[in-house]
């Protein structure tokens, strides 16, 4: 929802204010207390600046009261400077406060996104979740910020300020406060447009993230297919987009101080005009003319900082609307009411599907059409086959990133969907194709297979994974950081790494996605070192293009079009001279 949908839904406003009030406002009652009184204090404090001016003119330049001239100078200094105090412990508390609770729906944001489903997590790009995580942040904090400002410093000093003018001279205070409906209209007027730039702004901002972090994301390709200029035109493009809305948005931001400067001239003037003539006629003493028109003067101030409140406030509000939309995002795979803990016995881990249906779109054909197969525990299966066949689909369900449409999914006899995720996962490891590393240390990498592991545990993993040598022989060892997606190391490294990890998660079950087919043939030799005692002990299941790595499997399933077309081990297959025969013939002559 866009901030000028929200400007017509005054209750849906509502809602998001209290909720940012009662959810994340509210747990640091403290600090924002602290920073109103300090608020009130200033405001309280600045309506002595035009009654000292009033005295000062009174004692010293009409009564010429030599001796109130010192304690009238050191008052002015106090005052001011007692207020300037007050002023920089109210916006220093309220700053804090407010980035404290940018952080806290920022981290409750992220930790609902990282939980949704897998389908859910791939509608989002990743560039543009960046930019509304950071952007929409933004706005929120400025709204945040300056709208409390607004209530208890902004608002307050103008009423401080409107009373002693009305208290000094009610007929001239009636002649400045005509200028206050002329500024609110003004201002409605302008906040559309300033409303509809931030929507728009945002958008381009999101725009501009996404060509950014596919750029970095294909770098490899754009390098490789000398697309450096496609790349930059392509970012040129979202640059200036972006920019015509930024400076659109800076015109109406600069002209509502001025626009409501203006306003404040005409009233001045007729201000000046109407005191003049009191003065001519008696009416009006020098020391409160001088008085009132120090109040009115200061008024500019907050009444222009007010004039820019409702633009800031409807892009805050908005920004904070889609901040819950994304935290109230549920996941629809979750654990079951009766959910009960996956028991696997030692030596335990066999899986089993039973007439498994699914499709990843209900207007597109099945994936999986009635798909039975069988793992032994503690024993290698391969699944082989085209591009498309479902292997990888196969790999989904078992870890349950999709539910399966019809079919059941078994574990040593338990329907997975009867189990929690948590129990599920934990016994399962996952070695992928392309090793997902992370911009830490090689050790707190190899750790996320056991958090809270030893260092003891991590050396002993990655001297199973034939890693420990390569390790060492690194400056830093174990503290050496990969890099962004593991880049520092090798794919063989890489690779080795990430079979530690899955070594120290220790599960009983084991999921092989192409995990050599990317590597050198000497890589490709020691990670596939590792992986043998890796799947030492363990069921696992394989997913091979390369049908030389699993002739050794205890049994082959060959999917095809959704459906298992062949099973069986290798010589049995080969023997049948169907579609595994001829994969296998193709394989050879393309090695």
């Amino acid at each position: 929802m866009n901030s000028a949908s929200l400007s017509r839904h005054p209750a849906r406003n509502s809602a998001v204010i209290r909720r940012l009030l009662r959810d994340y406002v509210g747990r640091r009652w403290g600090l924002m207390a602290l920073a109103i009184l300090c608020m009130l204090v200033t405001s309280a404090i600045s309506g002595l600046i035009p009654l000292i001016v009033n005295w000062e003119v009174k004692m010293i330049f009409l009564r010429k009261q030599a001796e109130m001239l010192l304690p009238l100078s050191l008052g002015v200094a106090g005052v001011v400077m007692l207020r300037a105090v007050t002023l920089f412990f109210g916006r220093m508390l309220l700053d804090s406060l407010a980035e404290k609770v940018v952080a806290a729906a920022q981290r409750d944001m992220f930790g609902r996104l990282i939980r949704r489903d897998l389908a859910s997590l791939n509608a989002v790009h990743s560039g543009k979740f960046v930019s509304n995580f950071l952007y929409d942040a933004t706005l929120m904090r400025d709204a945040l910020t300056q709208g409390t400002a607004a209530v208890f410093l902004e608002a307050i000093q103008l009423v401080v300020y409107l009373a002693y003018v009305m208290i000094s001279d009610w007929q001239l205070g009636a002649l400045a406060l005509i200028t206050l409906p002329c500024v609110a209209w003004a201002m409605e007027r302008l906040g559309g447009s300033m409303r509809r730039a931030a929507t728009r702004g945002m958008r381009e901002t999101g725009d501009l993230s996404v060509a950014l972090s596919e750029a970095m994301d294909g770098r490899r390709i754009i390098k490789a297919y000398g697309l450096e200029q496609h790349s930059i035109d392509r970012v040129d493009s979202r640059l200036t987009s972006r920019l015509a809305v930024l400076l659109k948005a800076v015109r109406l931001r600069a002209a509502a101080a001025p626009l409501t400067d203006m306003f404040l001239g005409v009233v001045i003037g007729i201000v000046l005009f109407a005191a003049g003539w009191q003065s001519l006629h008696g009416d009006l003493t020098f020391n409160a003319f001088a008085g009132f028109l120090t109040a009115l003067l200061l008024a500019q101030q907050p009444l222009r900082n007010l004039s820019q409140l409702w633009p800031t406030a409807s892009a805050g509000i908005a920004a904070a609307h889609r901040i819950f939309e994304a935290i109230d995002e549920k996941p629809a795979i979750v654990n079951r009411p009766d959910a009960a803990a996956l028991q696997v016995a030692a030596n335990g881990g066999a899986v089993r599907f039973r007439n498994v249906g699914f499709a990843y779109h209900a207007d597109a054909g099945p994936t999986l059409a009635d798909v039975s197969l069988e793992v032994a525990a503690g024993r290698k299966v391969a699944l082989v086959g085209p591009s498309g066949a479902g292997k990888s689909t196969v790999f989904n369900l078992l870890l349950r990133f999709y539910d399966a449409d019809s079919g059941r999914i078994e574990i040593d006899g338990q329907d997975i969907q009867g189990v929690t995720l948590e129990s599920l996962r934990a016994a399962i490891g996952v070695v992928t194709q392309e090793a997902i590393l992370f911009d830490e240390s090689i050790a707190e990498n190899i750790a996320l297979g056991k958090p809270g592991a030893t260092p003891d545990e991590i050396q002993a993993a990655a001297r199973g994974a034939a890693a420990h040598d390569f390790i060492m022989a690194l400056p830093e060892g174990y503290d050496t950081r990969v890099g962004e997606n593991g880049l520092k190391l090798s794919g063989g490294q890489r690779q080795r790494i990430a079979i530690a990890r899955a070594m120290l998660r220790n599960a009983p079950i084991l999921l092989l996605d192409e995990a050599t087919s990317a590597l050198d043939a000497e890589s490709e030799r020691q990670v596939q070192e590792a992986l043998a005692h890796l799947m030492e002990g363990r069921t696992t299941i394989v997913i091979a293009h390369r049908l030389s790595t699993v002739v050794d499997a205890d049994r082959i399933y060959v999917l095809d079009k959704g459906g298992v077309a062949q099973s069986g081990s290798h010589a049995e297959l080969m023997a049948a001279d169907g579609l595994y025969a001829s994969l296998y013939r193709h394989n050879l002559e393309s090695a």
